[in-house]
């Protein structure tokens, strides 16, 4: 009778990389609240605000030298470590929260496009649907 072995391996595939996406309206709202590509990664890797239930959080974002509470408040669809959408953002002041049949038509939307392939995330930038905000290098400023 020959002992069994366990062999243990270590896979040589990376794990993947997070992407951060954002439709046009959510990078023109950022750079009006001056939120740079750091600032926009920074608000990834926060908690959360809510979880808005199929993937999509809503996260508080602070105008540039002011608090959270009355500022910005942004839509993210997110799969853990592989993919965040940025897909809608708003001012406090101009709307309070997202109404049911709104939430609902954005988890449709979020279960959409966090089930693309990561070659279909990129041609969808390359065919402007989409900005891919690209990680900016560690000490440096970007946007």
């Amino acid at each position: 009778m020959v002992p069994s072995a366990t062999i243990n391996t270590v896979s040589i595939t990376p794990p993947p990389q997070l992407r951060v996406f954002a439709f046009k309206d959510v990078v023109r709202f950022a750079r009006k609240f001056h939120i740079s590509d750091d600032g926009i990664w920074s608000v990834v890797h926060s908690q959360p605000d809510a979880d808005l239930g199929g993937g999509l959080y809503k996260y508080r974002i602070a105008r540039h030298g002011e608090g959270s509470r009355g500022g910005g408040r942004v839509l993210i669809a997110l799969k853990i470590r592989s993919r965040a959408i940025l897909m809608f953002a708003w001012e406090k002041k101009d709307m309070e929260n997202i109404k049911h049949n709104e939430l609902k038509a954005y988890r449709d939307v979020a279960k959409m496009y966090l089930g693309y392939s990561d070659s279909q995330m990129t041609e969808l930038v390359n065919d402007r649907v989409l900005v891919e905000i690209v990680r900016p290098p560690k000490g440096g400023q970007n946007g």
